[in-house]
């Protein structure tokens, strides 16, 4: 029987990840990994966040090849019998409103430029950046910890996708996709987070689609006629929405 964690889908055999479930899920793991006091990643979320992804690739059979076997029934039994519960790679949730560092692109005739800025979020989806790119600093009395934290949220936002100026256009129209979505998942009997939901969605209007001649949705958002399509092709997709 699977282990389902959050969304992560935990089983004997591995699975992979494509289209936007991919972007998606490797939207949430961690950046390139690196020793932090002898551990890999920057915390316990990462480690679990990492660990939980590579469990879904690889199957629960792949890896009970790794260690001795009775280590690995110990485990279990002291699973079955603990009365406290191991927290889960996503239990520490992302706010609906919040702030992160991204990469955007800007574009111009004679050269694209790129920098680092603040953006924030609504339900996931980015709807504003700060006007000057982000800046390394802390207080004395945060101290020096404080500035290795701030480089590290500069180093995983080198490592997602790059986000372009386009991606803070047509927000009425993203929400708009992104409540019918919700919808649509709940009445097939589906749950997912709104804020997963937003990175699924904003992974999908960046793929160029076949339904739509080679166009990405996100070029469909700026008219009705548009909007309207890309509505349809969803209730087209619905035996193939996550959740």
């Amino acid at each position: 029987m699977s282990d389902q964690t959050d969304d992560w889908h935990i089983g004997r055999k591995g699975r992979r990840w494509t289209g936007p479930e991919g972007l998606a899920k490797l939207e949430r793991l961690p950046g390139r990994l690196e020793l932090v006091h002898g551990k890999l990643c920057f915390s316990d979320e990462e480690r679990w966040t990492l660990l939980a992804g590579l469990l879904e690739n690889v199957g629960l059979d792949e890896v009970v090849q790794l260690g001795n076997v009775e280590d690995w029934q110990q485990a279990i039994a002291a699973r079955a019998t603990s009365k406290g519960k191991s927290p889960a790679p996503s239990a520490i949730r992302t706010p609906a409103s919040h702030w992160n560092c991204r990469v955007i692109e800007f574009p111009s005739d004679e050269e694209t430029w790129y920098a680092i800025h603040e953006v924030y979020y609504e339900h996931g989806i980015p709807v504003a950046y700060s006007g000057s790119p982000a800046a390394p600093g802390w207080t004395k009395d945060d101290g020096l910890d404080a500035g290795i934290d701030r480089l590290e949220k500069f180093r995983e936002a080198l490592w997602k996708p790059v986000l372009k100026v386009s991606t803070f256009e047509h927000i009425d129209a993203k929400a708009a996709l992104l409540d019918k979505l919700g919808r649509m998942i709940e009445e097939s009997g589906g749950n997912m987070d709104r804020v997963e939901l937003s990175a699924w969605l904003e992974a999908w209007l960046a793929e160029p689609l076949p339904e739509l001649n080679g166009a990405a949705p996100s070029q469909m958002l700026g008219s009705e006629k548009g909007r309207r399509q890309l509505e349809s092709l969803l209730e087209r997709m619905r035996g193939e929405l996550p959740g």
